[in-house]
């Protein structure tokens, strides 16, 4: 069977589906919206060169719904049924109220299957397992003192030379790729002790982070399509499945890689990182052959990759729309800097302001769209939302941040302010109302970390230099889990000379 009759397969197939889907939609309404709309938003998730924005569109229809939407049409389509919520109170109720009656579900795992078996994909005993392997990680006493060295090397190291090179020969260069790489850099170092330089003046390519958003739009596609269409795509070769098929053999590759250098470098004593990784927690937790072990060596395989997907997709994301947003609102600028110069780049609990912001951005263009959660057994909502068990449970984190009930009629807004107190600090907001690091017993472990390395590359950028946006350049999402812009961040990097 050549290309053409693959295409004419799933012309067909695509076709069939739209057909349907019109006709069944056409005339009736779900919880006072429109089926049209929703019409429009479902098949804006299936062809994202529609110029529709789903993740707009899921905003409008929750705040028209107060806050939930029950979407039984959209079983017949995926096979689900699917409750979208934006509502807090259900949040809590799902994510810890209620919390073992709503896990990932074997679905999720398939859908992120080049992940491997870890944190990020497993539930019930599993999870707990997992998440006691990663803790043992996160809170060794010599961890937080190793991943800050890190981050500040990696950043006078790497990214200050590349930002010089990028301002001496006025240079446009792609702010998105560049978090990426020095991201992945720090992720490395963090998880095995090794650094591939991926980030520097060559900027040469970096397959690895091009794997991991092949991976990531795969499994969004996987996430909307009916069980057995993506399962035939699989089969056949083709579209989103072709792409995270090669992805997952340059991750594995990659791992290997760094794997065998990472183990060249401590047989020639320059290991200066033993025990402050996952390599070393294998070993601590009674994995003594970790390298020699297949099964153990697949762990170890699956939490790496895991950890720097979650390291690296979400916070490069988060750094990209924040200067984005920070570049259309020059006063917010002003005050970033302000404050860094009155206090210094490496002062990072002083700098309030630039916290607040961070936080700005990661409500408005949170890295993770949405959160899903399979109902085991039956279950009544706070919102009194009564749902059958196997009901996919759909958190949308990306409209939670432009609902007026929850956020006032500025909602859409980019304004640091809101999260600061009149006493200067910090104003802390549950995570059921701002999930962007998830909530409940799942809520991210990595968190802190997050924060401070973006605190630390925001400073420094701001402090030592002014980023100038192409004019025109378009900021739209990729249809992806990770909310990566589509088309990079393209700036010129202009010395302040400081």
């Amino acid at each position: 069977m050549d290309s053409f009759i693959y295409s004419i397969l799933i012309i067909s197939i695509l076709a069939f589906i739209i057909i349907r889907l019109i006709l069944f939609f056409s005339s009736k309404s779900c919880n006072g919206v429109p089926q049209k709309r929703l019409l429009l938003g479902m098949l804006s998730l299936l062809f994202p060169n529609l110029d529709v924005s789903v993740h707009d569109r899921t905003a409008e229809m929750l705040e028209r719904s107060k806050g939930t939407i029950h979407i039984h049409q959209y079983s017949w389509f995926t096979g689900t049924k699917v409750l979208l919520t934006s509502d807090p109170a259900n949040v809590c109720h799902v994510l810890s109220t209620n919390f073992s009656n709503y896990p990932k579900g074997s679905k999720w795992r398939e859908h992120v299957d080049v992940l491997g078996d870890t944190l990020f994909s497993a539930d019930f005993k599993e999870w707990e397992k997992e998440r006691k392997l990663v803790r043992s990680l996160t809170s060794y006493h010599k961890f937080h003192q190793a991943t800050t060295k890190i981050v500040w090397d990696r950043i006078q190291t790497g990214l200050i030379p590349v930002l010089q090179h990028a301002s001496k020969l006025a240079l446009l260069v792609d702010l998105q790729d560049l978090f990426q790489k020095l991201i992945l850099d720090i992720a490395w170092m963090i998880s095995i002790g090794y650094n591939p330089n991926f980030l520097g003046i060559e900027f040469r390519k970096d397959p690895f982070s091009v794997a991991l958003e092949d991976a990531c739009e795969a499994a969004f596609s996987r996430f909307l399509m009916p069980h057995s269409l993506w399962k035939l795509h699989r089969w056949l070769g083709i579209g989103k499945e072709k792409k995270l098929k090669h992805a997952w053999e340059t991750i594995d590759r990659v791992f290997a890689d760094c794997i065998s250098k990472k183990q060249e470098e401590s047989a020639k004593g320059e290991d200066h990182q033993e025990g402050c990784n996952f390599e070393g927690v294998y070993c601590v937790t009674g994995e003594d052959k970790a390298f020699r072990s297949a099964a153990t060596r697949k762990g170890l395989r699956d939490n790496i990759v895991s950890f720097i997907f979650a390291t690296q997709d979400t916070t490069s994301s988060v750094l990209t729309w924040f200067f984005y947003s920070v570049a259309k609102h020059p006063s917010v600028e002003a005050k970033i800097r302000d404050e860094i110069f009155k206090n210094n780049p490496q002062a990072l609990n002083k700098l309030v302001y630039l916290h607040a912001a961070l936080c700005e951005t990661l409500r408005l263009f949170p890295p993770g769209p949405v959160l899903s959660r399979i109902a085991v057994e039956p279950d009544t909502l706070p919102s009194g939302h009564r749902i059958n068990g196997n009901t996919n449970v759909v958190i949308a984190v990306h409209a939670m941040g432009r609902m007026t009930s929850i956020w006032g009629d500025d909602c859409h807004e980019f304004k640091p302010e809101r999260w600061i107190t009149e006493q200067g600090e910090i104003k802390r907001v549950s995570h059921y109302q701002f999930p962007a690091f998830s909530a409940g017993p799942r809520i991210c472990l990595g968190k802190e970390l997050a924060f401070m390395l973006m605190k630390a590359t925001a400073a420094t950028i701001i402090y030592n230099y002014d980023i100038e946006i192409q004019e025109d350049h378009p900021a739209e999402p990729k249809s992806s889990v990770v909310f990566h812009m589509k088309h990079g961040l393209m700036a010129r990097i202009n010395s302040r000379g400081t």
